[in-house]
């Protein structure tokens, strides 16, 4: 039961593709086609041509309670077939989590699988999800999950906005024709019944990971003779209160994570009072909060707010990772040295996550929130629940019945897992259900998180045990699960995922001009080292112009290398341990950003060739061209760091001794955002840049200096502001500073702040 983090995450960094869905119109009531049916369709993504994956859809009533002839839902499915030639007759059934997260457009994650070396695999997107058709999409819950993390948004408008987005949508869902009251586990449950019976298959092996195991222990109630074995991972206990149970279980879960790093001797001594700097840097972070730019799904930039529960939020879902779990106290650490950038690329995956809204408001609507006691918290109390059941019971989406979260008693065999460290379906519900299982089997990874059976040896294990499901499970034990020890030592830094995901995943066109420009850097090294040692002897060459364009060469050649290195590094970090990459790299390369420094070296040495080279005549033209080009790529290279350029355009109001006298109207000058929550308006003079700032509360700016002396006038507010290691708290209308240029400085800003800065010489990079 996972609304953490999406998919667009460590492994995908290379590949996530963003598939366009396929919703096909419910059809009409009087349809002459039989239903249930499973039909074959046009795959709406690309899959192998040479039928080792098949698609089709299964076309279901939408309400089993209405009355033949009346909606119906079509949803997706897809078929791996075997690698055996004679492959077993009783296929895997993969049932997804969420509840809505979609399985289909994965399908490649599943193809190294050892399920399919004996066994086809079947992937379905629950009704609702994904391919399958309507799908619950909510855009306006989207948007209001944006909304609430804005700069200034108090918690109670946050939620009564967020309530408010839930029932907007379930209002646009129902007035489309949607019966949200048939969206829920026992519909889903039929509907797998109906397509077993389609695809003619007499038994089948269900394996659920999160929700899944719920819905498979739905389906072995519904339809156990269809089931011959279940593995369930990370299980759901139906018969459990999620949401009241949701603040103890996240807290027990930091417990053994805080527990496991003091048993640990070398984290323990690089990672001292872990437990207190998360909640120090927690309860900084709540009073103060930082604010971060994120981008958007579609390239779009966004302000958000980086507090103490996106700290504790950020811990909690990396415990449902397996892999991450090694390299959390990273995080932590950073966070509390004042680094957020790993909490701000956190919320933007957040925004990317693809499970369906409106399937899982709905269900858990009508099978869980309605038979909830609601959380009891004490005071500051951390709840990662803590609107869900609220926004559950606003979709209004009608009510189970007893059966809906009565427990499961079965005589199949079952296979169950659980990670010591899982903060949303704990081992202590996973064990509650397997005393009701007579042929249960129960493995406890002390090490690991949520969805345990996705790491390391689990894989074989799963295949093994549905294999033989009905012997003894000797073989069966807690040595199979790869658990990892916490990592000493990490170079950390944000920069490789947030190039990976700006490059492969939002195919951002600024990161790969930037891309382009180390490319090109390189390539003007390159062939500048090859000219200058071509022109070496030439009778007559400047000495000095030579060692300019060698050392100029040499330095654009450091700054392609040190592109390659870095490319180099993330692809081999993505291959062997991707999840490494959302928190760092090895630290054998804490050396690299040293290398990247060089292009400025090797901008302004190539530059300075250039004098001596246009005074000898016997430079060839074409050499003084490619020189020329190079030069100034490098110097478009060192001015290009900083902000985008715009241009202010303002009408002259008269004249005065031949020169213009400008006005201009502050309201008419577009503001914009130069940092995390400075807005500018600039007007530029002759030799001046005069910068009005709206500063938002909790807006910081890291040390820095510029060449340009600085003139800091509060208006309005208070504000911090350290020059050259020496604070002070600036009071409106009476404090101004001067700021030297090349002095190092940062700012913090207390309380809404109105600040005028006047720079001299102009602010070229604010234009």
């Amino acid at each position: 039961m996972n609304r953490g983090r999406g998919r667009r995450i460590l492994s995908a960094a290379f590949s996530l593709a963003f598939l366009a869905s396929c919703p096909g119109p419910l059809s009409a009531s009087g349809t002459e086609l039989p239903v249930p049916r499973f039909e074959s369709a046009d795959c709406p993504f690309r899959i192998p041509s040479d039928g080792s994956v098949q698609y089709g859809r299964l076309v279901v009533p939408e309400n089993r309670a209405v009355p033949q002839g009346g909606r119906t839902v079509s949803i997706a499915v897809l078929i791996l077939k075997s690698r055996s030639g004679n492959p077993r007759p009783d296929p895997v059934l993969y049932l997804e989590g969420g509840p809505g997260g979609p399985s289909v457009a994965y399908y490649e994650d599943w193809l190294s699988s050892p399920i399919l070396d004996r066994r086809d695999l079947i992937l379905f997107d629950q009704r609702g999800v994904g391919h399958s058709s309507p799908t619950l999409d909510c855009p306006e819950i989207r948007s209001a999950r944006l909304e609430a993390l804005r700069p200034g948004k108090d918690p109670e408008a946050a939620r009564r906005l967020m309530l408010e987005s839930a029932r907007a949508c379930a209002a646009r869902l129902r007035k489309a024709g949607v019966d949200l009251d048939a969206y829920n586990t026992q519909e889903s449950a039929h509907d797998l019944a109906d397509l077993r019976r389609a695809l003619g298959i007499r038994q089948w092996n269900l394996y659920g990971i999160s929700y899944g195991t719920r819905l498979a222990l739905s389906l072995m109630r519904t339809d156990p003779q269809g089931v011959r074995s279940a593995v369930l991972d990370s299980v759901v206990d139906p018969s459990a209160d999620e949401f009241a149970a949701a603040a103890e279980n996240a807290r027990a879960a930091f417990d053994r994570f805080f527990a496991a790093v003091e048993a640990d001797a070398a984290a323990r001594r690089f990672f001292p009072d872990l437990r207190s700097q998360l909640e120090d840097t927690a309860e900084r972070l709540g009073r103060n909060p930082r604010l971060a730019r994120i981008r958007l799904p579609g390239g779009k930039t966004a302000t958000v707010r980086i507090d103490g529960d996106t700290l504790r939020d950020a811990v909690y879902s990396f415990l449902y990772d397996p892999a991450s779990i090694p390299y959390l106290p990273f995080l932590i650490r950073a966070a509390a040295s004042g680094d957020v950038s790993h909490l701000a690329m956190f919320t933007e995956d957040l925004l990317y996550d693809d499970l369906s809204d409106g399937l899982y408001y709905a269900l858990q609507g009508h099978d869980e929130a309605p038979f909830s006691r609601g959380p009891e918290l004490a005071p500051g109390a951390y709840d990662p629940l803590r609107l869900e059941r609220e926004m559950a019971l606003a979709f209004g989406s009608g009510r189970g019945d007893a059966e809906a979260n009565a427990p499961v008693s079965s005589d199949i065999p079952v296979l169950l897992l659980a990670g010591g460290f899982d903060p949303i379906t704990p081992a202590e519900g996973t064990r509650r259900v397997a005393r009701r299982l007579s042929r249960g089997t129960f493995i406890l990874c002390p090490g690991l998180g949520h969805a345990v059976s996705t790491s390391g040896g689990l894989e074989r294990l799963v295949a093994d045990f549905l294999e033989a499901p009905a012997k003894s499970p000797a073989g069966l034990s807690a040595e199979a699960c790869d658990v990892r020890p916490f990592a000493a030592n990490l170079f950390v830094t944000a920069a490789p995922y947030r190039l990976a995901t700006r490059l492969f995943s939002d195919r951002d066109p600024d990161t790969a001009a930037a891309a382009l420009a180390l490319g090109g850097m390189f390539l003007a090294g390159t062939l500048s080292l090859f000219f200058t040692w071509k022109d070496r002897r030439r009778e007559g060459v400047s000495r000095w112009g030579l060692a300019a364009r060698l050392a100029g060469g040499l330095g654009a050649a450091f700054n392609g290398s040190f592109m390659v290195l870095l490319a180099s590094a993330i692809a081999w970090v993505n291959r062997h341990d991707p999840s490494m990459l959302f928190f760092g790299l090895p630290p054998e390369i804490a050396f690299l950003p040293w290398l990247s420094r060089s292009g400025v070296l090797a901008g302004v040495f190539l530059l300075l060739g250039l004098i001596p080279l246009f005074r000898d005549r016997g430079v060839p033209g074409s050499t003084r061209v490619f020189f020329l080009g190079a030069g100034g790529s490098g110097g478009s290279f060192c001015h290009g760091s900083g902000p985008a350029r715009a241009d202010l355009e303002n009408p002259p109001f008269g004249e005065t001794g031949g020169q213009e006298m400008n006005l201009y109207e502050l309201e008419k000058i577009e503001e914009r955002e130069l940092a995390p929550g400075f807005f500018a308006r600039l007007v530029h003079s002759e030799k001046m840049t005069f910068a009005y700032w709206r500063i938002l509360e909790g807006a910081a700016l890291p040390a820095h200096s510029h060449p340009h002396e600085q003139v800091v006038n509060l208006l309005e507010g208070t504000f911090e502001l350290t020059v050259d290691g020496k604070n002070r708290v600036l009071k409106a209308g009476n404090d101004v500073v001067v700021v030297p240029p090349h002095a190092l400085h940062s700012g913090r800003a207390l309380t809404p702040c109105r600040i005028l800065d006047v720079f001299c010489p102009v602010r070229e990079d604010y234009r």
